[in-house]
């Protein structure tokens, strides 16, 4: 509580400072709000006889998510990205957990950056506490590090009118409670590259781990020297063919022995890809897959940090309020289709999605499709185990700022083992506020 009061009262006497500083100064707020509440059936276990604190249960929460911009001119600008949540109500501090409670439970700094432009240049530097997202097309999220922040320093500047450059280094862990071999480095290099009507963004990244690190849920390194991974991919969006538009990613990992506790090492790949149609006055319509490698020995998967591969509005990390199962891990393939922003009344649209998922492996233990870092509970497939899910998601744009959603969704897995594979169900509902 005291660090909650702190924080407040650090942003009012910032509010405060900026009302006095130069008039050059303007301070700019956004930001998401979401409050929830939801009822789920089976998740995490896929039992109907099984009772858990996941199953069969209602619970509300709220997160609220604000950036104060600080901006002195074009060339000069810094942000406070503070969270609050996500928040269950009714649950004391005890109820989380330290880490929970640390992060989830209380008013925290999410990013602080500086960002300038180098002086008579276009090239834009971004130091400090920042998003660390590698490319991808815009359909799928990054599988092998996206959707979280890091403390890095980026520097992106432009080429030519059509060609760009991005590079990178992050810190992403470093345990303080040993002094040699305790750091997790990334490095990034991009080129994006924009043509009339396309868009591909070739990227390489290389990652040191050290013989101590640990993290993210999972030891990072477990060998007793540097463990070295890497990645090459690329994000391409081409809209010439409008009304149609296509994405696509394709990524290749190495991970020496040691990283993510594997043994022997691993590389694979992933390949996703949507095609989108965008002609109708009342829908737009997509269908999507993507394969991801996997074998019996678990060293054929493509390794990755922190996956956010996700399926918009699905129950793989798609849901508007964070009530979903998380995102998934190497060792699948899936099939889908949806239909979006269907609306037939003004300010009221629907989605509606349907997916099929089997796994790519015989073996149960490096299934994947599975739980990601972070206790997540998709199911974990094998070959012979199939995922089938359906959403109807509903929005009401209720202001231009404030949209009342209800979130559906019914997922049956079948599995070919010993293994409960009830449907597990989904209702969910409550309000978003962005500024």
């Amino acid at each position: 509580m005291k660090r909650c009061i702190t924080l407040v009262a650090a942003a009012a006497l910032i509010l405060g400072l900026a009302a006095t500083a130069s008039a050059e100064l303007e301070v700019k707020a956004a930001g998401t709000w979401r409050v929830s509440g939801q009822a789920l059936s089976n998740f995490g276990n896929f039992d109907d006889d099984t009772s858990t604190t996941n199953n069969d249960t209602f619970t509300l929460r709220h997160r609220m998510r604000t950036q104060l911009r600080f901006v002195y001119n074009e060339n000069v600008m810094g942000e406070l990205y503070t969270e609050y949540g996500n928040v269950y109500w009714g649950r004391d501090a005890a109820a989380y957990g330290a880490g929970e409670n640390e992060a989830g439970n209380q008013l925290h700094i999410k990013r602080a950056f500086i960002q300038f432009r180098w002086p008579e240049t276009d090239t834009l530097i971004t130091v400090g506490e920042q998003d660390i997202t590698f490319p991808s097309s815009g359909a799928f999220s990054n599988m092998a590090q996206g959707g979280d922040d890091g403390s890095a320093i980026a520097v992106s500047t432009p080429i030519t009118d059509n060609l760009g450059l991005t590079l990178v280094y992050t810190r992403l862990l470093e345990n303080a409670d040993v002094t040699t071999g305790n750091d997790f480095d990334v490095f990034l290099a991009a080129l994006p590259v924009a043509l009339e009507g396309m868009k591909i963004a070739p990227w390489f990244s290389y990652g040191i781990a050290g013989q101590n690190v640990d993290g993210l849920g999972v030891d990072i390194n477990t060998d007793t020297e540097t463990a070295n991974v890497w990645w090459a991919g690329a994000g391409f969006n081409m809209n010439m063919l409008d009304p149609i538009v296509i994405y696509a990613d394709f990524i290749y990992g190495s991970a020496d022995d040691g990283y993510a506790t594997l043994d022997d090492g691993t590389s694979g790949w992933l390949v996703d890809a949507m095609v989108e149609f965008k002609g109708l006055d009342f829908a737009v319509l997509q269908g999507f897959g993507a394969y991801s490698s996997q074998n019996d020995d678990g060293d054929g998967a493509m390794p990755y940090i922190d996956s956010d591969f996700s399926v918009g509005g699905s129950m793989i990390n798609g849901s508007a309020f964070g009530i979903d199962m998380g995102p998934a891990a190497p060792g699948f393939w899936l099939v889908g289709a949806a239909a979006r922003k269907i609306s037939f009344i003004e300010k009221l649209s629907h989605d509606v999605i349907v997916m099929y998922a089997k796994g790519t492996t015989d073996s149960v233990a490096n299934a994947g499709f599975q739980a990601n870092r972070g206790g997540s509970s998709l199911p974990a497939l094998t070959s012979d185990d199939s995922y089938l899910e359906a959403d109807f998601n509903t929005r009401y744009q209720i202001y231009e700022s404030l949209a009342a959603i209800v979130e559906l969704g019914y997922g049956k897995p079948d599995f070919d083992r010993d293994q409960a594979d009830d449907a597990l169900m989904k209702a969910a509902f409550g309000f978003i506020y962005a500024f």
